[in-house]
């Protein structure tokens, strides 16, 4: 008998976890998940589907009546002829309505362009001048350096060019031809005694 109850109270257990499993159920069942419902938005969509797709048959439709107007074996021919056509009219244009054309200048304009200039020409003006400073002070040095040697020469050609500034270059040019005449002569001389 022992083993009856046994049975039993384990059949009583299991009641109650079947009681419960129910219980559970029942409470699943009233909170059933609901989904959201898209329909109006997939309606929307379609509506806006079809118009486009209507407006991008209209669109292709004219595109391909477009396409098929055009005649691509257009002789050339027809073209140049077209072309030369329009030519002859634009010249009858031009004949009819002559364009002058006047370019002035305003006076802003002007006072720009006259300051530029202006200042190229110091510019130009600046560096030559800079030039021949530095070649003039040059100059003076190696004459302040020979006189301080005490040459005699020197001297003597300092009164000879203040006395006739016009005549001592004339003579100095002819010195200088000289010279380089008298020294091509010596090195052909010793290139022929070589």
């Amino acid at each position: 008998m022992k083993e009856i109850d046994e049975l039993n109270e384990r059949m009583g257990s299991n009641e109650e976890i079947v009681d419960s499993l129910i219980k559970k159920i029942d409470e699943l069942e009233k909170r059933e998940v609901r989904g959201t419902d898209y329909s109006l938005h997939f309606e929307a969509l379609k509506k806006i589907f079809e118009v486009f797709m209507v407006r991008y048959n209209n669109e292709s439709m004219s595109l391909f009546e477009a396409v098929s107007k055009l005649n691509i074996e257009y002789p050339a021919e027809q073209i140049q002829k077209t072309l030369t056509e329009l030519k002859t009219i634009l010249d009858a244009i031009k004949k009819e309505l002559p364009i002058k054309v006047k370019h002035q200048l305003d006076i802003k304009t002007r006072v720009w362009v006259i300051s530029l200039i202006v200042i190229a020409v110091s510019f130009v003006l600046n560096g030559y001048l800079w030039t021949e400073n530095t070649r003039l002070q040059t100059v003076d040095i190696k004459y302040r350096l020979l006189n301080l040697l005490g040459s005699n020469d020197i001297k003597l050609a300092d009164s000879v060019y203040s006395s006739n500034p016009d005549e001592t270059a004339k003579m100095v040019e002819k010195s200088e031809a000289h010279q380089v005449k008298l020294s091509k002569k010596s090195k052909r001389r010793r290139k022929e005694q070589e």
